[in-house]
């Protein structure tokens, strides 16, 4: 069960990053800036709530640690998590964290390939960017975020990469 100073580092944190992460308070939920995504805080499954900073720039992040081992980081992209590759497969050389801008710049790079490059026939490199995919989405998923919109935006890039296969 967190504890009063657990949740006023939290209050502290989005309060000197606003455009990273929100805390309301009276609601218990952190607000994701970039995806707009909302979080509900189990306050009663915290474990701790831990401050540190990155090694390459100093900029400090809270880690929130829950009873089930899950971890959710409010970092300077935002709401962060580390990704979940039970679906995806491993994922050599990805990053330990991730977070929706890593999700949307992916997406963004995907479409890019797939509408510029239509008579090309799926790469490896795409495919791991898929099973990529998976792996920030189930990761999202297992903090507690909702993650609806981006599994159809995933669903379209595979429809089209299995189409690209299929056809003679």
């Amino acid at each position: 069960m967190a504890d009063r100073e657990q949740v006023a580092r939290v209050v502290r944190w989005s309060v000197a990053h606003p455009r990273c992460v929100l805390y309301d308070e009276p609601g218990q939920r952190l607000l994701d800036v970039f995806s707009g995504k909302v979080l509900p805080l189990d306050w009663g499954r915290t474990v701790d709530v831990v401050e540190r900073t990155t090694r390459d720039t100093g900029q400090s992040y809270l880690i929130i640690l829950r009873d089930d081992g899950a971890q959710l980081a409010l970092a300077p992209a935002g709401l962060a998590f580390p990704l979940d590759c039970r679906n995806s497969g491993p994922l050599p050389g990805a990053p330990a964290v991730v977070c929706f801008q890593d999700f949307h710049r992916l997406c963004d790079r995907l479409e890019h390939v797939l509408r510029d490059h239509p008579d090309e026939k799926p790469s490896p490199t795409l495919l791991d960017m898929i099973r990529f995919g998976i792996g920030i989405l189930d990761g999202a998923r297992r903090v507690g975020l909702e993650v609806g919109e981006e599994e159809r935006r995933l669903e379209q890039c595979v429809i089209e990469v299995e189409r690209r296969e299929t056809r003679p």
